[in-house]
């Protein structure tokens, strides 16, 4: 009877022991699938290290909530709705771009304007989008290591943000007015009397004429006084007239181009550039000879020289004028070129990205471009 007894205590621990084995080995084989699973999706992935993409696993409509306020002012000018479609004013996701912040439930990500970069958004549950047009000198929180890092998106003018929009917009085709009716030669209208840039235009003036409307070195009637809110309309008439535009950006950073080359472009005037190195990544095509680029001289004496012959030759003026009559070309491979040709809005394509969960889990990187040097432009601050 012992022995039976013991017997049948055996068979009953070794029943309790048997289930330990089928899961121990159900959840080993579990791990290994999920494993293999996950580097599958990582080697064959085409993001790169710097991303996370997040499967958006429902249809319902993306919300962007404009979480700064602009220079004081809810960003209403930023706000809208677009429906899911592919038709104009569509959006492959609905989309809508909010300032109310009683919505803050709703969102899908915070809208941070970098002019207006305080308070920051109240939880990091969502996506951070950062909002610039002006570039690092006079938007110092780009240059921050510890306050880009919180952000997951850059919505910027840089042609290699996530999200270029810059002032630049795609040049109009209107003939310009022919070279012998031009009856001005050079025209400068700025008022940000950036230390480098007026003071070689005032080395320039020495050597040729230049009628300048702005506040800076101004011998002509105030455009600005004369016209105000309506300044650029009539600078842009003006520039009608004129053989060249004086176009000089407030500082160097790369990528940062502004809409005074625009405005010289549709009127027909040659744009006298001090920019960027890059500014040829937003001349694609036929645009590449728009310009005279300053720093193809090594001094203003020399750009002088150089102009003084181009308003003596019309073959060669008009050979910065072609691509008026040529079109742009193809640009349709260029960034610029698809920034201009876009088929949907750029908020469209922000909503896209918080969709398909594709955002920098590392931050964004610091913008480090330095206020402009004299020697970098040939010219010497002392000169008289």
């Amino acid at each position: 009877m012992y022995m039976v007894h013991y017997n049948k205590m055996l068979v009953k621990q070794h029943a309790k022991k048997l289930p330990l084995r089928p899961i121990f080995l159900f959840v080993a084989f579990s791990t290994i699938i999920g494993i293999t699973l996950l580097l599958l999706s990582l080697f064959f992935s085409d993001t790169s290290p710097n991303l996370i993409r997040v499967p958006y696993a429902t249809d319902e409509k993306i919300l962007l909530l404009f979480w700064s306020k602009l220079w004081g002012f809810p960003a209403k000018k930023s706000e809208g709705f677009l429906e899911k479609g592919i038709g104009k004013d569509q959006c492959p996701v609905a989309c809508e771009v909010t300032s109310n912040r009683d919505r803050i439930k709703q969102a899908h990500a915070f809208i941070v304007h970098a002019r207006d970069p305080y308070p920051l958004p109240p939880n990091k549950d969502i996506p951070w989008i950062l909002t610039t047009l002006e570039n690092p000198v006079y938007t110092p929180v780009l240059k921050k290591t510890e306050y880009m890092s919180q952000f997951h998106l850059l919505r910027s003018y840089r042609l290699d943000s996530d999200f270029p929009t810059p002032l630049f917009k795609k040049p109009n085709l209107n003939p310009p007015v022919p070279f012998k009716n031009k009856t001005g030669r050079i025209m400068a209208a700025f008022s940000n009397c950036e230390p480098v840039r007026t003071e070689y235009l005032r080395q320039l003036m020495r050597y040729i004429q230049v009628d300048s409307y702005g506040a800076c070195l101004q011998n002509k009637a105030g455009l600005v006084q004369r016209y105000k809110s309506d300044f650029k309309n009539m600078k842009s008439k003006l520039q009608k007239t004129y053989k060249f535009a004086i176009t000089f950006f407030n500082q160097d950073c790369d990528y940062f181009v502004d809409d005074q080359i625009l405005h010289a472009l549709n009127a027909g005037s040659v744009p006298i550039v001090m920019s960027t190195d890059k500014i040829y990544e937003f001349l694609p095509g036929n645009l590449k000879n728009a310009i005279i680029n300053v720093r193809d001289f090594k001094n203003p004496r020399e750009l002088a020289e150089h102009l003084k012959f181009l308003m003596n030759n019309e073959t060669e003026y008009n050979k910065h004028l072609e691509w008026k009559r040529k079109g742009l070309g193809d640009i349709s491979e260029t960034i610029i070129g698809k920034y201009w040709d876009r088929k949907f809005h750029h908020w469209c394509q922000v909503c896209q990205a918080i969709a398909q969960g594709k955002w920098h889990k590392q931050g964004l990187k610091v913008d480090l471009c330095q206020t402009r040097q004299f020697n970098t432009w040939g010219i010497n601050p002392g000169y008289i």
